[in-house]
């Protein structure tokens, strides 16, 4: 039996149920990937601080999927941005990643769509509304790390233009891809 695409409307992160529906769904993402994240720096913190450096007036940006429910709306997704630059300690002042300067350069954190939800094109509905949130914040290139295992991702991704990139980060989890976006060239 075809799945059908979901309706699915996206909004920006304004209020307090919407930071909560944005941690709950981050949470479901790191149940759901298995791996021990920890060792990045405090996702826990990063969580308890909220919007942190995905606030707007940080350069950064929080996203949430709606799909039609029985009793309304249900957030089924999330996906984040921010600042590169102060979250590297790879890099710093001066450097450049794929020869855009570290100032000019996001990051696309924590895209993630529900279990029963996936494959549906919501995922593809957050990274869109994200990348037309991006001209207005001044950025020329998006990175995002994935691991190998998420074809799926790794798929939307290259549909949608990004490229494999040279490691910017320092994450110690194995099988780790990167990829980038010069911004103004998505499909």
């Amino acid at each position: 039996m075809a799945r059908l695409a979901l309706e699915v409307v996206v909004r920006p992160v304004k209020s307090q149920q919407q930071l909560e529906e944005f941690k709950s769904v981050t949470a479901a993402y790191l149940e759901w990937l298995g791996e021990d994240l920890g060792l990045l720096g405090g996702i826990e913190r990063e969580l308890a601080s909220l919007p942190g450096s995905y606030a707007a007036e940080a350069g950064g940006s929080m996203l949430l999927a709606y799909a039609a429910s029985g009793s309304g709306e249900e957030c089924i997704g999330a996906v984040a941005l921010r600042r590169l630059a102060g979250h590297t300690p790879t890099l710093g002042e001066g450097d450049a990643v794929a020869g855009v300067p570290l100032a000019e350069v996001c990051e696309m954190k924590r895209l993630f769509v529900l279990e029963g939800h996936q494959g549906l094109g919501a995922g593809a509905a957050l990274v869109r509304a994200l990348l037309a949130t991006v001209p207005l914040l001044g950025y020329r290139l998006m990175v995002l790390d994935t691991l190998e295992r998420m074809s799926c991702a790794i798929r939307l991704y290259s549909r949608l233009g990004f490229q494999p990139c040279e490691r910017y980060n320092d994450c110690p989890v194995p099988d780790v891809l990167y990829f980038a976006l010069q911004l103004g060239t998505a499909t």
